[in-house]
């Protein structure tokens, strides 16, 4: 009989045991599930703050050309911050070929009551070659067009290509602004403007 009780006891123990381990298995299973949750909203939540970051950058940088083009209108409709006359607002230039390159200038009026202004405008490109000082204008360098001429009430962009001596070194570019009336205006940029 002691044996019996015994077996029937230890049948009992097995049950609960086993209905104790069905009960872990399915808390396990639920925990799990919750923590693959968890870890879908915390990729998610990463993803998105990435995703905004990024966003914020591109919106940063949009802002920061906003604000250069609204102070480049802002010298041109808005005159006093600047000093009045024409100005060598912007000067870029990019290789087109090995030693071929484009020269971009733009001008600015700054006054009170803009008129349209005129002239033409001479580059000067100053460098080395072979060690030595040299400077070469844009009609030594087959400058295309020939002649920048300008004729404009408050802006215009102006472009001339030219080709370097290959054994040329490039420094700096001088900008001279011959107007029909006025007193020349002159700028200096460091090569690659």
């Amino acid at each position: 009989m002691w044996g019996v009780s015994a077996a029937q006891s230890q049948i009992r123990q097995n049950a609960e045991l086993r209905d104790e381990v069905r009960e872990l298995s399915l808390q396990n299973t639920l925990l799990q599930s919750r923590l693959t949750d968890s870890e879908l909203i915390i990729d998610t939540q990463n993803h998105t703050s990435i995703a905004l970051r990024d966003e914020l950058t591109q919106l940063h940088t949009t802002n920061a050309g906003l604000e250069t083009e609204l102070g480049f209108f802002r010298k041109i409709m808005v005159p006093g911050e600047t000093d009045q006359g024409i100005h060598v607002e912007r000067m870029n230039v990019a290789a087109a070929a090995e030693s071929i390159f484009v020269i971009e200038a733009t001008l600015i009026q700054v006054a009170e009551r803009p008129s349209v202004v005129s002239g033409s405008i001479t580059l000067e490109i100053e460098g080395t070659r072979n060690g030595e000082a040299v400077r070469l204008t844009t009609t030594e360098l087959g400058g295309s067009p020939a002649a920048l001429d300008f004729r404009f009430r408050y802006f215009q962009a102006l472009e001339q290509t030219v080709e370097l001596p290959t054994e040329f070194t490039p420094n700096r570019i001088k900008v001279a602004v011959i107007g029909k009336k006025g007193t020349p205006v002159e700028a200096e940029f460091v090569w690659p403007a």
